[in-house]
């Protein structure tokens, strides 16, 4: 049995009580990383493990994902299974629950999805917009292969995996081919 966790946003207040009473209930947990703000304020005793060793080891972010879904899958065939929790909810901007789900399926492995509030509700609740109807949320990764954005000029767009000056600055390029330089962000 896999079970595939969300950390939610960052704030260990935002854990889902289905989350909390999943940690609560477990003897030990595996985390993509460690470094997220709910860590700490896991239910004393929980043997928390991660792959942020893999991080250091691999040259690329597909290889660490490659690794961390074959590791959590050899996990999920022990007879207690494993818990592999991400930050915010598992299928929302992350790598390598689906792909977990995926093979686990294919592999005849259950799996149990237990839903974490994803970055999207705050950022949208900060904003203080509905993203409904036409706002486009888009993964900075992708949107820097492009030549020209995905989503019309006219419609919100939200986009999500800036993490460095170097994504930010491709950013910036790919959407000069969309927007004049003076065009607000």
């Amino acid at each position: 049995m896999i079970t595939l966790l969300g950390l939610g946003p960052g704030d260990p207040n935002l854990l889902t009580r289905q989350a909390w009473q999943v940690l609560s209930q477990a003897d030990e947990v595996y985390l993509r990383t460690r470094s997220h703000p709910a860590v700490p304020g896991f239910p004393s005793g929980l043997k928390v493990r991660a792959f942020d060793h893999f991080y250091e080891e691999e040259e690329s972010f597909s290889a660490v994902y490659a690794r961390i879904v074959d590791e959590v899958l050899t996990l999920g065939q022990r007879a207690g299974g494993v818990i592999y929790a991400v930050p915010g909810h598992p299928f929302v901007a992350e790598a390598t629950a689906p792909e977990i789900a995926r093979r686990a399926r294919q592999a005849g492995i259950p799996v149990q999805v237990v839903e974490g509030l994803s970055f999207l509700e705050p950022t949208f609740t900060a904003l203080g917009v509905d993203p409904l109807p036409l706002t486009a949320v888009v993964d900075a990764l992708e949107l820097v292969q492009a030549h020209f954005p995905p989503f019309p000029p006219d419609a919100p767009a939200l986009i999500a995996q800036i993490y460095d000056r170097q994504i930010a600055a491709e950013v910036k390029i790919t959407l000069t081919a969309l927007y004049p330089d003076e065009h607000p962000v």
